[in-house]
């Protein structure tokens, strides 16, 4: 039985969690529940939890202010917070698992089955510890994030965004086409992506492709429009994406004029 506890600054939705948690997700219990992060460190001193849930925007102390101050963290982490443009994308970009307010149910029971699986597993836990240290250094930031920690099988890739030349879905993956010609396949939707990247230096010109307007090598009408790369890869230009990769490479090209 996982112990877990409940940090948020907002009692109707500590109960609202904690009611998700013991009606509807199996093997887990709250151990303790806190409203503030002094009384989670407090709660901290004398108990231990497997997994906290941890609110991120609270007053005086937020969540990573308050992971910073642990000495210790042997514990799992699962953020639970509402929108916020640039902590959801630090925390999308080291891969950190989340869960948006309100919280959805499904997404919830997801969450909890992750942390049983990281905590039977000593790599597991290595690589949940690496994803939040980046987290941690990445979060205050006022800008998207100039790096992402791509999981894959037993190990983490860090690669940094202006590497990624454009982006290929299959099914639910992505594939990854960085710089060097290598590629990486990612279980990631393409919608994962696009949320994540910076929208001035990256357009999804079609349901399939997300390029960087930086290495875009020639943009052809040919057959309502395709984009050629400068690692070879052409890709189709849908109709409806038109319009708008038009603008970005527009306003992409002054701004490029203006370094120069």
């Amino acid at each position: 039985m996982l112990k877990a506890l409940l940090v948020d600054d907002e009692l109707n939705n500590l109960a609202n969690l904690e009611f998700l948690l013991h009606h509807d997700c199996e093997g887990i219990a709250v151990a303790g529940k806190a409203q503030s992060a002094g009384q989670a460190r407090e709660w901290l001193q004398f108990n231990t939890a497997d997994v906290i849930f941890l609110d991120i925007n609270m007053p005086e102390e937020n969540g990573f202010q308050f992971l910073n101050s642990l000495a210790n963290q042997n514990f799992k982490v699962v953020f639970v917070t509402a929108y916020n443009e640039y902590a959801l994308q630090a925390i999308k970009a080291s891969a950190v698992d989340y869960i948006l307010k309100p919280v959805n149910i499904d997404e919830l029971r997801q969450a909890v089955e992750k942390v049983k699986r990281s905590l039977k597993s000593t790599a597991a836990r290595e690589q949940d510890e690496a994803l939040l240290r980046h987290l941690l250094e990445t979060i205050g930031k006022k800008s998207p994030p100039k790096k992402i920690a791509l999981p894959q099988l037993g190990s983490i890739t860090f690669i940094e965004v202006d590497d990624v030349v454009s982006l290929q879905a299959d099914s639910n993956y992505t594939i990854i086409h960085l710089k060097d010609m290598q590629k990486m396949v990612i279980s990631k939707t393409l919608k994962d992506f696009e949320d994540l990247l910076d929208e001035s230096r990256f357009a999804r010109i079609h349901k399939s492709y997300i390029v960087n307007l930086k290495y875009i090598k020639e943009y052809s009408t040919i057959d309502g429009g395709i984009v050629k790369m400068t690692d070879g890869n052409q890709w189709s230009i849908s109709r409806r994406q038109l319009d708008m990769f038009l603008e970005k490479m527009k306003t992409a090209s002054l701004m490029f004029g203006k370094n120069k």
